[in-house]
């Protein structure tokens, strides 16, 4: 009888060996292969479903104005449409009200003195005729000024009212003195009167009226003129903008705006310069604001590569006036993106500017600059930066070199 095999330890220790050494070989061959063809795909056609979200600057077409008052009087409301010579405030400078107090409080004190001495070089206690219809003329001009002061009428007629009564009150006054017998026993007070309403009139309050047709704003964050120029926007200056966005009312001086364009604003904002949440220049994306109702619709004009970000500014033509006093805003902006994909390990980035490794005629792989149409955290749509290469579904790309080494 034939002896059975039988298994010893050295046999399942020698099978074992074999089968470590298969499944290094295995590993390695994969390995092998994956240098040689794993890090190569082709480009694909794709539609994703993308969302960049931002704190985005608003910029206006906007004149800023700043006059010298210590007070003023706003006639129209926040975002008012005005037209050009519209009135807008009425400004006092420093001690205007003070100063007409002084003159009125004088004219009232030499007006009794004047009445004690006609009355009694008339005989009669009589006073000249027309001081009473002055009186009256007075009277009615101090009750409009209150309503005017009370909101009661148009705020605009108050200085011209103040003007009116001072000249009411100088014409009564001299009314008055020319039929006194001498009238040099009040020419010390009728002196003082007349300096004070030479200042006064050299100070008198003044109308600021519109320059331009638009909205017109009373706060300011005093970059109107740093973002008068959409083509001159820079990373460094929206940044400073974002982490300042104030925005108040200059007390110390009157300031106020005229947006000149109502149908349009821009929104500039930063993004990493190794982010792959990118928009494409010159396509159209809808967008949301934080605060606000609705959605809106804008163009990318402008994509700024840079160090230190890349920088978005897009046009949006709708009514301003939503975003009148804001300066800084939270957006959202959705799309879906269709064209060719990679993922996102196949990008690498220089100074904000996105490349891929694209397969060339002779077989070697070259850089390509690309627009990022969209990401949605996985891969991303991409584009060529440079208008005569074309890039297609089924071109291969790679894993850029220095990524694959490591």
């Amino acid at each position: 009888m034939e002896r059975g095999f039988r298994a010893t330890k050295r046999f399942y220790l020698l099978l074992l060996a074999g089968a470590v050494l298969l499944v290094v070989f295995v590993v390695g061959a994969i390995y092998l292969m994956n240098r040689v063809t794993g890090n190569i795909r082709k480009l694909e056609q794709i539609t994703l479903y993308t969302e960049v979200e931002s704190e985005a600057v608003v910029v206006r077409s906007e004149r800023l104005f700043t006059e010298t008052a210590s007070e003023s009087r706003i006639l129209l409301d926040e975002g008012a449409l005005v037209s050009e010579g519209d009135a807008i405030a009425v400004l006092y400078p420093y001690s205007y009200e003070s100063q007409l107090s002084a003159i009125c409080t004088k004219e009232a004190t030499l007006y009794t003195n004047l009445q004690s001495l006609l009355r009694t070089a008339s005989g009669d206690g009589s006073l000249p005729a027309g001081v009473i219809q002055y009186n009256e003329r007075i009277n009615a001009v101090t009750e409009q000024m209150r309503a005017a002061a009370n909101g009661e009428m148009d705020p605009v007629a108050y200085a011209a009212l103040e003007s009116q009564l001072i000249r009411l009150l100088e014409e009564r006054r001299n009314l008055m003195v020319s039929s006194l017998p001498d009238p040099s026993v009040v020419a010390d007070a009728v002196a003082e009167i007349d300096t004070l309403r030479a200042n006064f009139e050299t100070n008198s309050a003044r109308t600021v009226r519109s320059e331009y047709n638009g909205y017109v704003s009373f706060y300011s964050d005093a970059n109107e003129d740093n973002l008068r120029d959409v083509a001159q926007l820079t990373v460094p200056l929206i940044k400073r903008i974002l982490n300042a966005p104030s925005i108040s009312m200059d007390n110390e001086s009157f300031s106020y705006r005229i947006v000149t364009d109502r149908s349009k604003f821009y929104l500039a904002f930063v993004q990493g310069g190794t982010s792959a949440d990118r928009l494409m220049p010159g396509q159209t994306y809808s967008f949301t604001v934080k605060g606000i109702k609705g959605a809106y619709q804008g163009r990318v004009i402008a994509e700024r590569d840079a160090a230190q970000g890349v920088l978005y500014v897009m046009q949006v033509d709708s009514d301003v006036r939503p975003l009148l006093t804001t300066r800084v805003v939270e957006i959202s902006v959705q799309n879906n993106a269709t064209g060719l994909y990679v993922p996102l390990k196949y990008i690498q980035y220089s100074d904000g500017t996105p490349y891929i490794y694209v397969k060339s005629t002779d077989g070697t792989y070259q850089s390509i600059a690309v627009y990022i149409a969209g990401s949605d955290g996985k891969n991303a749509i991409v584009a060529a930066r440079d208008s005569h290469i074309s890039l297609f579904a089924g071109l291969k790309v790679r894993i850029p070199p220095e990524q694959e080494d490591d």
